[in-house]
C-alpha cells in the first residue's frame, strides 16, 4: 500500500541494515529505504493470505502482501519472520512478531486496522480502503 492508500505492485529487500521497498516495473529501482534500527516488530495474519505489516517506530508501517511467490502459492511467512527475527536476536534487540487477525498498524501516525476477507471471484489478491482501514481481499477456492 503506497503513501496515497493504494495498492500496488512492490518487491522488498532486506540486507543486514535496511528493508528495501522496490518497484518492479521501473528494474527494482529503490522506492524507499529503511533502517532495520527503525523497525520494532511485525504482525502477520494467522491464514494463508501472506499478509505482513512491518512496524516502526515513526508510525509509517509497511503494509506488505507477499503475493507472487516462485513457486506459485508457497508460504514464505515462516521464512521472513525467521531471517528477520534471527538478525535482531544477533544484535540482542528486541523484536516484537504478532500473529493476529486484524492487525492493527499506523499509516503516516493515523491507526488503522487490517482485515482479511476470501472472495470466491477474486482472481489475485488486491487491497481497498475502508474507514477503518484496510481489507486484503485474498482470492478463494
Amino acid at each position: 500500500i503506497n503513501r496515497f492508500n493504494k495498492s500496488e505492485d512492490r518487491a522488498i529487500f532486506i540486507t543486514d541494515r535496511h528493508l528495501y521497498k522496490l518497484d518492479p516495473l521501473k528494474g527494482y529501482q529503490v522506492m524507499k529505504t529503511i533502517p532495520l534500527y527503525n523497525v520494532t516488530g511485525v504482525s502477520v495474519s494467522t491464514g494463508k493470505d501472506q499478509l505482513v505489516v512491518f512496524h516502526t517506530k515513526d508510525n509509517k508501517d509497511l503494509i506488505v502482501c507477499l503475493d507472487k511467490m516462485q513457486p506459485a502459492n508457497e508460504n514464505r511467512i515462516g521464512e521472513l519472520v525467521g531471517v528477520v527475527a534471527n538478525h535482531f536476536r544477533s544484535e540482542k534487540r528486541h523484536f516484537q512478531v504478532k500473529a493476529c487477525d486484524p492487525i492493527q498498524c499506523s499509516m503516516h501516525g493515523k491507526k488503522c486496522t487490517i482485515m482479511v476477507e476470501t472472495k470466491i471471484n477474486q482472481s489475485q489478491p488486491d487491497f481497498t480502503k475502508t474507514r477503518s482501514g484496510f481489507v486484503l481481499s485474498w482470492p478463494g477456492n
